[in-house]
């Protein structure tokens, strides 16, 4: 069967037509992994997505629609978590977009996104407990399992566009700016309360894959596998303008390039803080496992 997950972002909206034989996610294959950039954040404010906004998500959704009637897909699963959840008006837009176009978006509640998050990890990875770390564009998700269970959920309400947003004047950050981000993410973990001692860090996300890819062509390393003294010697490389960083982040992810930097920080503060040395990169995630639990019923 074909199905069409939809994810919805603060950012991007991406469209991901996996073919899966039997219903089993070992024999799945990606057809389609398309990106529109909607910005939806950029149309937030006082906590409500203006109808701009509205306007923009149905029209992404409705080419979205268009393009999964043309691949003949048996399902058509949107979702979306923080981008809509943490609005004030978000019923106001889910009936919008129903009434519009007959689509139903699923919003994940914080408690699902970890629980599905980590099963779309553990189809992947061999592993029963650690620390899931997932950098957005506009918050980041820290959620430790045990058992292949959530047990611990930190929400940062930061991400990496918004990082850019309120702190980066241009492309590329200058020394000063970088130290603002680095603060404001301090401060942000400084008030959680957290009891994270496990030292198994996974990375989940566009952020912290396109991190690894840059590095591992940077070093010749593992772009699945990377360092805090690696992430450290990224952050040093762009404070110095070093002209060929700058090259392998644009190859890496070209459309990455405003938000790499912010995100990477928040992970540098992230693995600091919780005295962590080095992180996998899981190459599932939560579009995986949302595949896996809601459509296809697996527990």
């Amino acid at each position: 069967m074909r199905h069409s997950i939809v994810d919805i972002g603060s950012n991007t909206i991406r469209l991901i037509v996996f073919d899966v034989e039997g219903g089993d996610i070992s024999s799945a294959v990606k057809v389609l992994n398309k990106k529109y950039t909607a910005g939806l954040i950029t149309y937030v404010f006082d906590n409500e997505l203006t109808s701009k906004g509205i306007k923009k998500l149905k029209k992404t959704l409705a080419s979205i629609q268009s393009t999964v009637k043309e691949l003949r897909s048996d399902t058509f699963s949107p979702f979306a978590t923080a981008s809509l959840r943490d609005l004030s008006n978000t019923e106001e837009v889910l009936q919008e977009v129903k009434e519009e176009l007959g689509i139903d978006i699923d919003v994940l509640s914080q408690t699902d996104e970890a629980k599905i998050g980590n099963i779309g990890i553990t189809s992947d990875m061999d592993i029963e407990s650690g620390i899931t770390i997932d950098i957005g564009g506009a918050s980041t998700e820290i959620v430790s399992f045990k058992n292949r269970k959530p047990n611990e959920i930190i929400n940062l309400k930061l991400g990496s566009l918004l990082l850019f947003r309120e702190h980066v004047s241009y492309v590329m950050p200058t020394k000063k700016e970088m130290r603002a981000m680095e603060k404001n993410v301090k401060r942000e973990l400084d008030i959680k309360n957290y009891d994270l001692k496990n030292k198994n860090l996974i990375g989940i996300g566009g952020t912290i894959r396109t991190a690894g890819k840059a590095m591992s062509e940077l070093w010749i390393g593992d772009e699945h596998h990377f360092t805090l003294e690696d992430v450290e010697d990224l952050i040093e490389r762009i404070k110095d303008k070093d002209t060929e960083t700058a090259r392998m982040i644009i190859r890496a992810n070209p459309s990455r390039i405003h938000t790499l930097v912010p995100g990477i920080i928040i992970l540098k503060v992230v693995m600091e803080k919780l005295k962590i040395s080095s992180i996998d990169v899981s190459e599932r995630g939560l579009r995986e496992g949302y595949l896996i639990y809601k459509v296809l019923g697996e527990n």
